[in-house]
């Protein structure tokens, strides 16, 4: 098994079932209720988890950067191609979709699909950076003996 790109296989992983939850909401008629949008975070906790136990595995002397990098690149593939998804799908699939963005205090209500894709992407890069993050420190802590840390020990 090719372990080289193991960052780009786990975050097709993670876009596909990003993509099948909001699927199976639209089928259900569930597109509406924003609570359960909040399953994405758990998908992508649950696959960024995963690339991160898997890189340990196959290197257990990874350093912190291309431990972080590796996790990084995953989940900025899994938000472009989310976001890219999201364009297609409200200009071609369902253009109404866009009538449900509230603007929040940025927008007054008047949400162009730029503008979604914008909060979307910008929303999405700010989770892909604290999962990644809060993935690496999860396993460096819990490896013994590591060469994964970020900081200098506490000297007595």
């Amino acid at each position: 098994m090719n372990t080289k790109y193991q960052h780009v296989r786990y975050g097709l992983y993670s876009f596909a079932s990003i993509a099948a939850l909001f699927l199976i909401m639209k089928l259900f008629s569930l597109e509406n209720n924003g609570y359960l949008r909040f399953l994405n975070v758990l998908i992508v906790f649950f696959f960024t988890n995963r690339l991160a136990k898997r890189n340990r595995q196959l290197d257990d002397d990874d350093n912190f950067l291309k431990a972080f990098g590796s996790l990084m690149i995953a989940n900025v593939m899994t938000v472009v191609l989310s976001v890219i998804s999201f364009v297609i799908y409200t200009n071609f699939i369902q253009p109404d979709f866009i009538s449900h963005f509230d603007g929040g205090i940025f927008w007054n209500n008047h949400v162009t699909i730029g503008q979604a894709a914008a909060i979307l992407f910008f929303e999405g890069m700010g989770s892909a950076l604290a999962v990644s993050f809060i993935n690496v420190m999860y396993w460096n802590e819990r490896t013994p003996n590591n060469k994964c840390v970020p900081v200098e020990p506490l000297k007595e």
